[in-house]
């Protein structure tokens, strides 16, 4: 499983970065999160605590682990669980209009295939689709 979803947000890197890695305000302007918040600094090993809806209405409850921070360039972060893996990777690159911005995610392992059950491949998109959309409407100048 591999979905990759890509925007060019209206603002530059440093400002798209501040909005991205802010998780505790993602309710005020991503309409995929009910609740979220970043348990410990915003570095490798911290937690995110995520309250998120599926693009089919439910909601759900995820706690990754940062497990990358460059900033203003890169922020990642993995589930991992017996026989999975599903990592999260986000880049941010500037360009002459904004910052693009890239999210990345794959799941693998014995037990992959539970995940790509309820997380199909199309509901990750259209969930970043909506993420993305979102943070470049919230950065506008």
């Amino acid at each position: 499983m591999s979905v990759v979803v890509t925007v060019v947000a209206p603002a530059e890197p440093d400002r798209t970065w501040a909005r991205w890695s802010d998780f505790d305000r993602w309710p005020e302007w991503n309409p995929q999160c009910l609740e979220a918040r970043l348990d410990g600094p915003l570095a490798p090993g911290s937690r995110i605590d995520l309250r998120l809806r599926h693009p089919r209405g439910r909601d759900f409850y995820t706690r990754p682990r940062l497990s990358e921070v460059e900033p203003g360039r890169r922020l990642a972060w993995e589930v991992r669980s017996l026989g999975l893996r599903a990592t999260t990777t986000t880049t941010l690159e500037p360009q002459p209009d904004g910052t693009l911005m890239t999210i990345a995610a794959d799941a693998h392992g014995s037990l992959a295939f539970t995940y790509k059950m309820t997380l199909t491949e199309r509901a990750q998109a259209d969930m970043y689709v909506a993420m993305l959309d979102a943070l470049s409407a919230s950065v506008k100048p």
